[in-house]
């Protein structure tokens, strides 16, 4: 059953505003100027956001409503929600039924992965300004999920485990099942990137593993390309794997120095072996 559209309220933006025209909206002793007749759209949806018109799971407005709503054409709704739509905070299903229109929901990392992967595919970005920047923040976050282990209370048998020790443990799940040496390449990285993911997890922290999520995403083709590129991959695969052991283990033993050293070589190692720090140099 879908939800309905919602009402964003009398105060959203001013109704006067049209698409000829620029338009200025007061938030607190900023003042935005608005050139382009989709950013009012926007700025009506961010305050109906700020107020509580709009939350999780609720469903905008048709495109006619929305259009009258801020005076504006359905062409500039509609790239008003297809800017929506890139960003991940809405889902949009085409059709009549139930399921159709455009749902609020909450994929930061969506959008933030295609921007930088669309900057790195034209050299804007270079994969080693990628990698230097994920070493800084994924050993931050390795080293808080160790400090996090390390001042758990309930220990690492509690009958209820805690969200840390949920994602330390699938961690562990997905690294026996890297250790098979028939595994495919494809499915090897496709694992990797998931245990990394909830190594990061574990540190608690929603920004930085969204960050770290689209920064992996960003160079995941040059990431396989080395991959397939590699001739001794056997003998690189158990490398990868004995790295992520080590630093799953001092997670695990709560020494934060540890994994904080031992996340920075490991990214620094596979860069190098692979040569993706060299790339686009």
């Amino acid at each position: 059953m879908g939800c309905p559209s919602k009402d964003l309220g009398a105060d959203a933006v001013d109704d006067r505003a049209d698409t000829g025209r620029a338009a200025e909206l007061a938030d607190g002793e900023r003042a935005i100027t608005m050139n382009k007749a989709y950013e009012i759209v926007l700025a009506g949806i961010e305050r109906a956001f700020l107020d509580g018109s709009l939350t999780l799971g609720d469903r905008l407005p048709g495109e006619r409503s929305l259009a009258e709503r801020f005076d504006v054409s359905r062409s500039s709704v509609r790239e008003a929600i297809r800017i929506l739509d890139a960003v991940g905070l809405i889902r949009s299903a085409v059709g009549s039924g139930p399921g159709a229109g455009s749902v609020i929901v909450s994929e930061p990392a969506v959008g933030l992965s295609r921007a930088l992967k669309l900057h790195v595919s034209a050299r804007h970005i270079v994969p080693a300004d990628v990698l230097t920047t994920r070493v800084v923040l994924e050993s931050d976050a390795v080293a808080s999920a160790a400090k996090a282990v390390a001042h758990d209370e309930t220990g690492p048998n509690a009958r209820t485990p805690g969200p840390s020790e949920v994602h330390l443990r699938r961690a562990g799940e997905l690294l026996a099942e890297m250790r098979d040496p028939g595994i495919a390449k494809e499915r090897f990285h496709d694992l990797d990137a998931r245990f990394h993911r909830e190594l990061c997890a574990a540190a608690g922290n929603p920004v930085t593993d969204i960050i770290l999520a689209s920064l992996s995403s960003s160079i995941l083709d040059y990431v396989s390309a080395a991959a397939a590129a590699t001739d001794d991959w056997s003998w690189v695969q158990a490398e990868l794997t004995r790295q992520h052991a080590g630093l799953l283990d001092s997670i695990l033993a709560g020494d934060a120095d540890r994994a904080r050293r031992e996340c920075a070589a490991h990214i620094h190692w596979f860069a190098t072996t692979t040569g993706i720090d060299a790339a686009d140099r």
